[in-house]
């Protein structure tokens, strides 16, 4: 479902995955700032404290002091006068700190640094803060009694729950998108010829009224191709019966160019209404092919033979005695197809060539007027009755040479209409 590249799963996927990889992303720098911003709000706390502790020994003069808070910001903490271990934890309780009552050789061994410059650092220690002051002449360590609130779990939680959130959308949008799958490989089953197949839907958004409509479009085609093949049935048999007894007739008259005349014209009746079935049968997807080893000039002999036409007609140039792999009787008619346009619409006696596993077809007369794809269409009104268009055959040849894998190739070159078969 996903290797292709330009398959709307495969883009919705690769679109998934680049929102949860970015979601990651902006959890993990928002969690890292916010950790970032905490750290620098408890060290500007632990140090207002630590200044506060180590207020200077002497007085200010009046002019000195509105200059002691930029003077002392540039200057590192005074001397303190030494105080007690008692002292300093009863300063320090109106703050919820004390003296720490581990060194800071346990916090590098066991605790977690988080965060420290020249004059502090910053531990963390089964679940307490412990701040140490670098100071010149008397480093402090102290420890904050409030309890550290650990709020990665919880961002591991959200987390989770939102990949939950995405993940579930996800599935419940390849399920929404579903139908859309499955109407794909029904079109792809309808235009091979598979009229047996069924897209209802229940569900009442796009993708399902599209799916509905499509298999109501279905079942009319379904219908109208039933009723097709059922009237060519019956033309077929109506027209077979007349044509039976014809031969029947002819047969019981004596010998005369009249009798061979009309023979041939009925035998002629009766081979066009098999032809007619079994292109019937080819266009309506139920004619499997039987692809034999034949000589290409065996096709054209029969080619002629279906025309009723001498091989005086036409020009042979046999420079090989090609054998190809086709059905012998719908490639005869494609043949014939290329054939009788080449004589009915030519200026001179057309000329078959069979050079460099090709068949070659060329007759003189104007160029077409249009590509050759527009005369391959079926039943086109601009050239079906027009003297000089080629109406339905090309349309049959098309088909014929589509289910052998053989294109046909056009070419103007002098003034002759040249059609090319390579094999």
């Amino acid at each position: 479902m996903l290797t292709n590249k330009n398959s709307i799963f495969f883009t919705i996927t690769i679109f998934f995955i680049a929102m949860v990889l970015l979601i990651h992303t902006i959890i993990y720098i928002g969690y890292n700032i916010t950790k970032q911003q905490q750290i620098d709000l408890l060290v500007a706390k632990y140090m207002k404290v630590l200044f506060k502790i180590h207020k200077p020994p002497f007085k200010l003069n009046n002019k000195f002091q509105e200059l002691k808070f930029n003077f002392l910001d540039m200057l590192p903490p005074p001397m303190p006068p030494k105080k007690s271990e008692k002292e300093l934890n009863k300063l320090l309780l109106d703050f919820d700190l004390e003296v720490a009552k581990v060194n800071r050789e346990i916090l590098l061994e066991d605790g977690k640094l988080l965060s420290s410059q020249a004059k502090w650092e910053l531990f963390e220690y089964k679940g307490y803060l412990y701040f140490y002051d670098n100071h010149p002449f008397e480093p402090l360590l102290i420890k904050d009694n409030v309890l550290i609130t650990d709020k990665t779990k919880y961002i591991i939680l959200l987390t989770i729950l939102l990949n939950i959130v995405l993940v579930s959308f996800y599935i419940f949008l390849l399920k929404k998108l579903k139908p859309l799958k499955k109407l794909k490989n029904n079109i792809t089953k309808f235009a091979n010829g598979d009229l047996n197949i069924g897209t209802s839907c229940s569900g009442k958004d796009e993708i399902s009224e599209l799916s509905n409509e499509f298999n109501n479009a279905i079942k009319q085609i379904r219908d109208l191709t039933y009723s097709r093949n059922l009237f060519l049935r019956n033309i077929m048999h109506e027209l077979k019966t007349p044509i039976t007894k014809g031969l029947l007739i002819t047969n019981m008259m004596e010998e005369d160019k009249f009798k061979t005349s009309l023979n041939r014209a009925f035998l002629r009746l009766e081979y066009l209404l098999r032809e007619f079935k079994k292109i019937e049968e080819f266009t309506s997807k139920n004619l499997k092919l039987n692809k034999r080893n034949f000589r290409v000039v065996d096709i054209i002999d029969n080619s002629l033979d279906i025309l009723l036409v001498d091989n005086d007609v036409i020009e042979l140039n046999i420079q090989q005695d090609m054998i190809v792999n086709i059905d012998f009787e719908l490639f005869s008619i494609a043949i014939k197809n290329l054939i009788d346009n080449a004589v009915k619409y030519s200026k001179e006696k057309p000329n078959i060539s069979i050079i460099d596993n090709s068949f070659i077809i060329s007759s003189s007369g104007d160029k077409l007027s249009k590509s050759l794809e527009e005369y391959k269409k079926p039943f086109n009104k601009e050239f079906e009755n027009s003297k000089s268009g080629l109406g339905l055959g090309l349309y049959i040849v098309q088909n014929i040479l589509t289910a052998h894998n053989l294109v046909l190739e056009y070419i103007y070159h002098n003034g002759n209409n040249i059609f090319k078969i390579q094999f």
